[in-house]
């Protein structure tokens, strides 16, 4: 703590770029502060990273809380969020010029997930947050007083009520033993979901509306109807404590979704789609938990396709176009559909998840209307209700619609759903008595998902400035202004079609996945493999390693995607070198 305090004087008043002298680790009476990397100018965008070290026995969070890999994860979560609440409570921020002078941590969603900004060992605790060092005078000098009063009374303030259990007050205590429980229970919902074939549960309670579209937390109305679950469709999880949790449990199949318009169809589908992710207490849907593997399919006009065979949806187009080989830097809506599936598939999912406002119609369905207009020889598209049932047979694959205006889809459902004010009704049996049985269909269904290969030459991360003649060598970048956007070398990969990306870190983190990806390419590409192959070979050293096997330039900014995720990512980038056997 001295030694900090007499290398900040020693640099009071100097040119800013002088704080690289503070790189390195300090003593402090009950942790270690390090500086990791070091901004270059006042109110750089990134900021310097540090990290807080704490040895696990001085900080006295119970040892139960860490019996699990889950249990880790929910208190690594509550310990992030915990110093961003203390970074309120206790700092100045913006003390300097430019807007320098600040803490801050990486952006954080209503999910828990893995993440590099709190690493645990065996006996420590190491937290990793972003702070802006301050600046003062119009040439933008150093000042040290204010870094010191960071430092020395705010910086101890936050860890002392962020690490120290002896310093939680009992809503503390009692909100890390609920951030623990979600996981704990989430990991046994999801046990008794794998034996009893089911693909979604949403417990009874579960408050499901959002703030608003782009605000992902609970709405704030006190007329919000708790979720309650059919009778019919209700199921008793029996917990290790004893107790049991109760909700509605959707079976593998098809089920569709239907009901008025805003009364709370997409709200359901919306919290189906999150339910991959553990979300934190007090969100609403703590216990809606879905099959990992649930993937979000809809039309995305205008996105790139390489070599992806969509025969199975669309036959041969005009032009000579041929499916079975397909590729577009210009995808229509019915295309790009027809492609998220087959991608989606080829990645290792069988959960596919609709929303008839965001899908391609002429993809869905063809009426009696328009058969009585056109052949079927002038018709390329074979709708997916046409398949529907032939996928679930030969492919495993279940389905959830949410459908509005598209009844054809109910002939098909194994289950169907309707939600009326937010009160969801089991409406199979009368589905059944008014349209009869389920439609079977068997059309043949080759396995069109295990045929392309990634070349070795694929996510090159260099930039060639075109107007400066100069090449970066490396350039991974999230844009601020568009944060579902990530600019990889050469390549904008547009992700904003992908629903399950939960927060920015993950985008980053896609990133300097591309990178592994492209060393583990480089490395092993004697025998071209595929994308699947590639992805759960990556998936299996960051499960082994964590997110530091990524080697990010800025260490504690990144949030693990899914598996999914990246694929739909690398299903994306434009220069995509890929060919199909």
């Amino acid at each position: 703590m001295h030694q900090l305090h007499n290398l900040l004087a020693s640099i009071a008043d100097q040119p800013f770029h002088t704080i690289q002298k503070l790189r390195g680790s300090y003593q402090f009476p009950r942790f270690e502060l390090s500086f990791i990397k070091m901004q270059g100018s006042p109110g750089a965008n990134p900021a310097s990273i540090a990290s807080i070290n704490i040895a696990l026995q001085d900080s006295k969070i119970p040892e139960k809380f860490f019996k699990t890999s889950e249990c880790k994860l929910a208190v690594a979560d509550f310990l992030i969020r915990c110093f961003r609440h203390s970074i309120d409570r206790f700092a100045q921020q913006n003390r300097g010029k430019d807007g320098s002078g600040s803490f801050a941590t990486i952006a954080l969603s209503q999910k828990m997930l893995n993440r590099d900004s709190v690493l645990f060992s065996d006996d420590t605790v190491d937290l990793r947050f972003l702070i802006s060092l301050p600046a003062k005078g119009q040439g933008g000098v150093f000042d040290a007083e204010q870094a010191w009063i960071m430092f020395g009374q705010e910086l101890t303030a936050i860890v002392d009520a962020t690490f120290f259990y002896r310093h939680y007050d009992e809503p503390t205590q009692t909100l890390l033993r609920q951030f623990v429980d979600v996981q704990k229970i989430r990991a046994e919902i999801t046990r008794f979901m794998r034996q009893h074939d089911l693909v979604a549960f949403i417990g009874n309670g579960a408050r499901l509306p959002r703030l608003s579209g782009i605000d992902d937390r609970p709405s704030a109305c006190n007329s919000i109807k708790a979720f309650q679950s059919p009778a019919s469709l209700q199921i008793d999880i029996p917990l290790a404590d004893g107790r049991s949790i109760a909700g509605m449990g959707i079976k593998e199949g098809i089920t569709c979704i239907t009901g008025g318009g805003y009364h709370g169809k997409s709200t359901l589908m919306q919290a189906i789609l999150a339910g991959v992710y553990a979300h934190i207490p007090g969100d609403g849907r703590e216990y809606v938990v879905t099959r990992e593997d649930a993937f979000f399919i809809r039309a995305e006009e205008g996105r790139s396709i390489r070599n992806v065979d969509i025969s199975p949806f669309i036959s041969d187009l005009p032009n000579g176009l041929k499916t079975g080989c397909f590729s577009s830097d210009n995808a229509s809506g019915s295309t790009s559909q027809a492609a998220n599936i087959v991608e989606a598939i080829e990645s290792g999912s069988r959960l596919l998840l609709f929303d008839e406002d965001t899908c391609a119609t002429n993809f869905l369905v063809r009426d009696e209307l328009i058969r009585k207009v056109l052949d079927a020889a002038q018709e390329p598209i074979k709708p997916l209700y046409s398949t529907v049932r032939s996928l679930w047979r030969h492919h495993h694959v279940s389905m959830i619609f949410v459908v509005g205006g598209l009844g054809y889809f109910l002939q098909k459902a194994d289950t169907c759903l309707l939600m009326d004010n937010y009160h969801c009704q089991d409406i199979t049996g009368k589905v059944r008595d008014r349209l009869g049985p389920i439609m079977e269909e068997n059309i043949p269904i080759a396995d069109f998902a295990l045929s392309r290969r990634l070349a070795a030459d694929n996510f090159d991360p260099a930039y060639i400035n075109q107007r400066l003649n100069k090449t970066i060598p490396k350039r991974i970048k999230d844009l601020r202004n568009a944060p579902r956007q990530l600019e990889y070398g050469m390549d904008l990969i547009n992700l904003e079609a992908v629903a399950q990306i939960a927060e920015a870190p993950q985008i980053l983190a896609i990133g300097y996945c591309l990178l592994a990806l492209r060393a583990q390419l480089k490395q092993w590409s004697s025998k071209p493999e595929t994308l699947r192959f590639w992805i759960d070979r990556l998936e299996s050293e960051i499960n082994k390693q964590g997110l530091d096997f990524l080697q990010p330039d800025y260490p504690g900014i990144l949030s693990m995607p899914r598996k999914y995720e990246l694929a739909a990512a690398i299903n994306r980038i434009r220069s995509l070198k890929i060919f199909q056997e």
